[in-house]
């Protein structure tokens, strides 16, 4: 069996929008899958929040002590709900597993077969300053209370997040070691057995009293104890003899459990070593062949004192070589974001949660099997955006953050991800934000593009340049072709006419870029990787002797702007191969440079007049906030 779904009514952020339970759908509803769930979101998010719902209806191994607060329900303003509801479905039972749970189990109908499913609900109701909890089960909405046995079947394994593994696996009557070895069946015995442990136990026992004991030979601690006599007889009545004797307290099983610790080396673990040695111990239990109740472990942040290697590690062992459990984990690390396949996902965002498995998405095979290749740790910062950019290539991904700062839209203030796809295919990525029920994610995506459509200025394999109706053509059947990825949140974001470098070629940043442009060949000669200082004076002239040549040449000419722009971007970058990523980061300097200085102003005007720039500047305020045009005109 396996926990199916989990349901929550008025549970902290999840609110009903009815007026009672029963007339209105859970605030939310969460879907999990056998074997790996990963929740994964931004901070509050919620991921917290349904690991508590499910270990405050289900308890923990540990007996952990659970107490709901009045912060567990959920408000609206300055109001606070009096009613919680809590729902638990478990699905996947075998015979042998529903046979445990007869009164409260009821089945369903899946695929003309009849199949075991269990409702366990837990509620709770704020009554004069006190909360009155209920928990009961049944395929009825009212149920029938559980009695111990079921519930103990249903507990579940719980590793909070910052956890203190050291404090888990030390002796004492809370450790954690200890109830686990004690509910594995090589330590249950029978009223009049006797363990092995209890029987070695005693036998160190009766060597230490012989070790204590007096000797007239005077071995051991006879001498000691023999002085500690003389001031027991000389502190009690010669009529009320006492003898001190030595011994290891405590000598039943559960006693001994108590007392043993664990660790990986003689040396204290560090916090890492101990976190990993700390769940490799609750897998014990929740691997026993004799554990016949819920195979169930929470772990929140999986990666806590965990490098990324790591993490890897861990994951990979829950993922491929622990077939027997479910586990419901959270996560703030790219790292395991990255490396969970995708289907296994579930995004917390705002009050909704978004299961990425194929019967919830758009996404194909082909698209799963792509982003599981590609969908590294750069990318997968995606899960905690509010908003994403996402761009074909490495110009773009240095580029765009410093023109969002130019505008006053910086990315990172706005918790905007800019991803970089290095190449054009956006349809993976895309589809991660469209849904099969077609719901909005909450999340602004802006695609962003190039154009592709080479200009007049570029002959065919005929020697003949291409037509303006041509042109055109082509530009309306690019936008229609990039049509499909919109939704009210994801908007495509295309270059004018062709790329990104010559659309600034277009701009009245041309100069500028075409320093950069020089600079960046500069950096590819130089061995070092830093031209000669004297390089900028050369650099400075060819730029003015280049402007002064095409304006000679050109002036006058209706397309002027688009005959420099070729010149710059292909008879300069691309036939002599100057990289486009060292170029934009080039021109990105001098943006910076201007925007610390007195200009900044005027450069923000500058941007927001460059109208073959407009794409990129509508893309930074689709996914920060609009602009007002009002105050900035």
């Amino acid at each position: 069996m396996y926990l199916s779904q989990v349901n929550l009514w008025n549970f902290r952020k999840y609110g009903i929008k009815g007026e009672s339970f029963e007339k209105s759908n859970p605030g939310v509803s969460i879907p999990f899958g056998e074997g790996l769930n990963v929740l994964i979101g931004e901070n509050d998010s919620g991921k917290t929040a349904i690991i508590d719902a499910i270990r405050y209806t289900l308890g923990t191994q540990s007996g952990d002590w659970i107490r709901m607060e009045e912060t567990d329900f959920h408000a609206e303003g300055n109001a606070r709900v009096q009613d919680l509801k809590i729902e638990c479905v478990f699905r996947g039972f075998s015979n042998q597993e529903a046979g445990h749970f007869l009164e409260w189990i009821g089945t369903e109908e899946v695929n003309d077969k009849h199949c075991f499913v269990l409702t366990v609900r837990l509620t709770a109701r704020i009554k004069r300053d006190k909360i009155v909890t209920d928990l009961r089960a049944g395929a009825d909405p009212v149920g029938i209370v559980m009695d111990g046995d079921a519930r103990a079947l249903l507990r579940v394994t719980y590793l909070k997040p910052l956890r203190d593994a050291d404090a888990e696996l030390t002796p004492g009557r809370r450790s954690r070691f200890a109830q686990i070895l004690k509910a594995h069946s090589l330590f249950q015995k029978g009223d009049t057995e006797k363990h092995d442990l209890e029987s070695i136990f005693n036998k160190a026992n009766k060597d230490i009293e012989e070790y204590f004991s007096h000797k007239d030979d005077g071995s051991g601690a006879s001498k000691l104890m023999g002085t500690l006599k003389t001031y027991v007889d000389a502190f009690f009545p010669q009529n009320e003899p006492h003898a001190a004797s030595v011994s290891i307290s405590g000598g039943d099983l559960v006693d001994i459990l108590q007392r043993l610790s664990l660790s990986l080396d003689t040396n204290p673990s560090g916090l890492g070593a101990a976190n990993l040695l700390f769940v490799a111990t609750e897998l014990l239990l929740l691997q026993s062949e004799e554990n016949y109740g819920l195979r169930l472990a929470l772990i929140e942040e999986l990666e806590a004192h965990l490098h990324p290697q790591a993490q890897l590690r861990l994951f990979r062992y829950l993922e491929e070589k622990s077939p027997k459990g479910q586990y419901i984990l959270t996560t703030h690390s790219t790292t395991m974001g990255s490396s969970v396949p995708l289907k296994s996902l579930i995004i917390c965002k705002g009050d909704r949660v978004f299961p990425m498995a194929s019967r919830f998405t758009k996404l194909q095979p082909k698209n799963y099997d792509f982003l599981y290749r590609f969908l590294d740790a750069t990318k997968a910062n995606l899960f905690f955006a509010r908003g994403v950019l996402l761009v074909e290539g490495d110009a773009e991904n240095l580029l765009i953050p410093t023109i969002a700062k130019v505008i006053d839209r910086p990315l990172h203030q706005y918790g905007v991800s800019i991803v970089n796809i290095g190449s054009t295919a956006f349809a993976h990525f895309v589809k991660i934000f469209h849904r099969y029920d077609d719901a909005l994610m909450g999340i602004k995506v802006a695609l962003v593009t190039d154009m592709d459509v080479k200009p007049q200025e570029w002959p065919d394999a005929s020697g003949n340049a291409a037509t303006e109706e041509d042109i055109e053509a082509a530009k309306l059947s690019r936008k229609q072709s990039l049509a499909d990825f919109e939704n009210d949140e994801v908007k495509v974001f295309v270059s004018p006419n062709w790329t990104l470098e010559y659309e600034i070629s277009l701009s009245p940043f041309r100069t500028e870029f075409y320093r950069a442009l020089l600079w960046a060949e500069k950096m590819s000669n130089s061995p070092s990787g830093i031209p000669q200082a004297s390089k900028a004076s050369e650099v400075d002239a060819k730029v003015e002797a280049g402007f002064a040549k095409w304006t000679e040449c050109w002036s006058g000419n209706h397309r002027e702007a688009e005959k420099v722009a070729f010149e710059l971007y292909q008879r300069t970058m691309l036939k002599k191969g100057i990289s486009k990523a060292v170029t934009a980061q080039e021109f990105a300097k001098h943006l910076e440079d201007r925007l610390k200085g007195s200009d900044a102003s005027a450069l923000k005007l500058e941007i927001q007049g460059a109208s073959s720039l407009q794409y990129l500047l509508d893309a930074i305020y689709h996914v920060t906030e609009p602009r007002e045009i009002s105050s900035e005109n």
